[in-house]
């Protein structure tokens, strides 16, 4: 199988106003996906300015399934995980499963 990204989330955890704070983001080896690791919002954006593709995924038994691109968006000085709004209804990262 061809590798979609660099990198594949998962799952994220938002805080109390929705803000994302953490997420699950697996190395994409092709063929398989790694078990995953919690990184940051911050250390994703990091991920991003150097270069790596982000893309997120989505279960759907018995395999995952490609989703959205991620990128990321400066607000007022303030980074910001973004994806591309209704790519499909349910490959953003508003639609991933929560962390904890």
């Amino acid at each position: 199988m061809e590798k979609w990204a660099d990198y594949l989330i998962s799952h994220i955890e938002r805080d109390s106003n929705g803000n994302i704070l953490r997420v699950l983001i697996h190395t994409d080896k092709g063929d398989t996906v790694s078990k995953g690791s919690v990184k940051t919002e911050n250390e994703v954006i990091d991920l991003l300015k150097k270069g790596y593709k982000i893309e997120t995924i989505i279960w759907d038994y018995p395999k995952w399934q490609r989703g959205a691109n991620v990128h990321y968006v400066s607000v007022n000085s303030t980074e910001y995980l973004r994806t591309n709004r209704n790519e499909t209804d349910k490959d953003n990262l508003d639609n991933l499963i929560p962390l904890y």
